[in-house]
Parts: structure tokens; C-alpha cells; sequence
């Protein structure tokens, strides 16, 4: 049975015990035992993988090794196939540049509902190639705009904005009957959702979603694909030698795609957070996460003034109060030590759908979250006062 009080596995909650958090889309808290794993590394084998002649580098090795498996085996990938990077953010820059070597023309569907993260990146990489950019409104739109003319396609399994709902599935269908290449921004998903690398190329996630460390994230992509490209970043591990001019040899291992000192600590810490996670059943969170969702739709929608942008169930609860700037509302909020999140998301072309406001109050759900989370933002919005408005 799925536990209510999940919050004592936090020590963020220990340590502020007056908190309510609803900010899980931008970061999720990190429990005991993925902090406890950062900290053993640095005080029990804190060297290089390069120190590889050695215990203590054997033992490093072997356990960044692992890590890359339990990640592999979460997503449904290959070992060879997980590349660590810095985040969902680096991973995505990575793909865009690494793609833009080997694509020079044709069609690149985005959606409106994208990070900005999933935008940018390929506004900035094929700007000067023969490309056109196209938004897709809803998984239709996304499907029709899918032709012999499309390369890429990029897409949240889950935003962190309006909750668009894709099917994977049928959509990379759709591109491998049009040899493009789909890629799946699963940053919201991967704590939300199952996430199966079999419905893409590329995945990308970060561990700061997943009750894990910032600074660590995940670059997947297929094997196939991987075999086409060519790495963006360079440096120590992946050269073989260094010859006259501009010649030197790449290494053909793993360590081609993760040049430099990677975040031990953080890798391990990730692997810990997959750990922790797996221990619960996904089907409960998920079914926790929506009567939480309920509620609070249900609490909200009794305010007066309150303008819900959301549906009901949706994970992610959007907001606006009548002519009261949703900044406000969230400092309001926030020096209660009610942590909520306002403005776009850095999502900034839902703006261009006419039914969609630029800026709303965010709350977003995690497996911690409780019903009394939801009671103190709904009697903290109602006893506002003439701040707010709303009695």
C-alpha cells in the first residue's frame, strides 16, 4: 500500500518542517539516501576513473559501470547507449549540435508546449541550414505535420506547463515510416510516467526530476543512430594520440561521448535515486499523484476569483487569479513557505495559442504531497484578504 507520509524519507522536510512544496516540476526533494551516497563518495573512494590501476579505481569504474546499466535497464535502452551528461538541458544542446553535422535541409517539428530547452537549441544549431520550424498544437497537428520532408521531431512525453497527453508510441511510428528522428524530452516523465526508449531515438532526462542531484542528467540514443555522429565535446579520455597539425586519433569506446572528469558523485547518486524510486510501485505513485491532483482542483475551484487553466486529474495544476499579476500570487505564497512557481515555465510559445494566458501560478505534484499540503495553499490563498481579492 502506497504510504501518505512518503515525506519522511526527505530530510529537506525534517529540516523545515513548516514547509509545503509544490514546485516538483522545476526540482524534487532528495531522500536520506541519496544524499548519504554523495557523501560516501567523497569520504570513502574519492579518485578518478582514470586512476583505473588501482582498488580504489577498479572499484569507481565498477560502479559508474553499474549505474549506466541501471539507467539502461530503466528506460528500456542499451548500456552503450547512455551517455551521462549535465542535465536535460546539456543533453538536449548536445543532441541539437551533434544533429546538425549530419542534417542540412528538410523539416523540424517542434511543439508549442515545449522548454524552451527543446527549442533553442535547434533554432540556434540549424539557423543557417535549409531547415523550416514547425509548431505542432496537439498530437494530430503532430502526426499530419509528419512527412518525407521531416527530420526531426521534438516533444515532452510530459511538459511541464499544459498537461498534452502523446502517444509514443503511434507517433514514432509515424517517424520511422518518414526516417525521422524523434526525440523524447523525458524530463517531467521520467518521475510521472513510464518511460520506454523503444518509442524513440533520443532520450533525454535529468536527475534533479527523479529525486536525485542537480548537475547529472542522461543523453540517450539509439545505437544506430549513435553510429552516425560524431562527438561535440572533447578532451581527456577520449583521445588516443595527438599527431602533427591538425591530426588526432578519437578512442572507439565509451568514453568518446564523456570527455573530462565526469560527476562521480553524482552518477552514483543517480543511480541511488533510480533505487529509491523503483522501490515503490509506479502505478501507485501515479494513482497517489492524481487523487492528490483531484483535490486539489476540487479545493482551488472553490475560491473566489480563481481562473483554472488546468483539468481536473492533471498533475500539473495551472492558475490565475483575477487581475492580481500571478508573481504576486506565488511571493504571496512563497514568504508562507508555500512554494509555488509563476509566469511561462520557460515554455514561451504556448503564448501564441489564443486561449492560453503568459503567465500562471504553477503547482506541481510529487509522491510526497499530501492532502493537508493542499488544505494550507487553499486556506492560505482564502485568507488573503484584500491582497488577493478573493473573499
Amino acid at each position: 500500500m502506497f504510504e501518505v507520509d512518503n515525506k519522511k524519507f526527505f530530510p529537506m522536510f525534517k529540516n523545515n518542517s513548516n514547509i509545503v512544496y509544490l514546485d516538483n516540476a522545476a526540482l524534487t526533494f532528495k531522500p536520506e539516501s541519496v544524499i548519504n551516497k554523495g557523501s560516501e563518495y567523497y569520504e570513502k573512494y574519492s579518485i578518478s576513473t582514470r586512476t583505473s590501476d588501482s582498488k580504489l579505481g577498479i572499484s569507481i569504474n565498477s560502479k559508474i559501470k553499474e549505474v549506466r546499466n541501471k539507467v539502461s535497464n530503466f528506460i528500456n535502452a542499451k548500456d552503450n547507449e547512455i551517455i551521462f551528461s549535465q542535465g536535460t538541458t546539456d543533453s538536449l544542446n548536445q543532441i541539437a549540435m551533434m544533429l546538425s553535422k549530419i542534417i542540412d535541409k528538410g523539416k523540424i517539428i517542434l511543439s508549442y508546449f515545449n522548454h524552451s530547452s527543446a527549442i533553442v537549441p535547434f533554432l540556434e544549431n540549424f539557423k543557417h541550414k535549409n531547415i523550416e520550424i514547425k509548431y505542432a498544437s496537439d498530437e494530430n497537428d503532430l502526426l499530419n505535420s509528419i512527412d518525407k520532408k521531416t527530420k526531426i521531431v521534438v516533444i515532452p512525453q510530459k511538459t511541464n506547463n499544459f498537461q498534452i497527453d502523446y502517444n509514443m508510441a503511434l507517433i514514432y511510428k509515424k517517424c520511422k515510416e518518414n526516417n525521422a528522428i524523434l526525440i523524447n524530452d523525458a524530463a517531467q516523465a521520467i518521475v510521472h510516467d513510464k518511460v520506454d526508449f523503444s518509442f524513440c531515438d533520443v532520450l533525454a532526462f535529468s536527475a534533479n526530476k527523479l529525486y536525485g542531484p542537480t548537475g547529472i542528467g542522461i543523453l540517450a540514443i539509439k545505437e544506430e543512430l549513435l553510429k552516425k555522429l560524431s562527438p561535440i565535446k572533447f578532451g581527456g579520455g577520449q583521445v588516443q594520440d595527438i599527431y602533427d597539425n591538425f591530426d588526432w586519433n578519437l578512442r572507439e569506446l565509451g568514453s568518446k561521448w564523456e570527455p573530462g572528469t565526469p560527476n562521480f558523485a553524482g552518477i552514483i547518486q543517480l543511480g541511488e535515486a533510480i533505487s529509491f524510486f523503483n522501490s515503490f510501485d509506479l502505478n501507485e505513485i501515479i494513482a497517489h499523484e492524481k487523487e492528490i491532483a483531484n483535490y486539489a482542483y476540487s479545493k482551488l475551484s472553490k475560491l473566489k476569483n480563481i481562473e483554472i487553466a488546468s483539468k481536473k486529474g492533471d498533475g500539473i495544476i495551472l492558475f490565475n487569479f483575477k487581475n492580481i499579476p500571478s508573481q504576486d500570487v506565488a511571493s504571496y505564497l512563497g514568504n508562507r513557505d508555500i512554494y509555488v512557481r509563476s509566469g511561462a515555465f520557460c515554455a514561451y510559445k504556448f503564448k501564441n495559442i489564443d486561449k492560453y494566458s503568459n503567465s500562471y501560478v504553477r503547482v506541481s505534484l510529487a509522491m510526497y504531497n499530501t492532502k493537508k499540503d493542499i488544505d494550507i495553499l487553499a486556506d492560505t490563498l482564502a485568507n488573503g484578504g484584500n491582497f488577493i481579492e478573493i473573499i
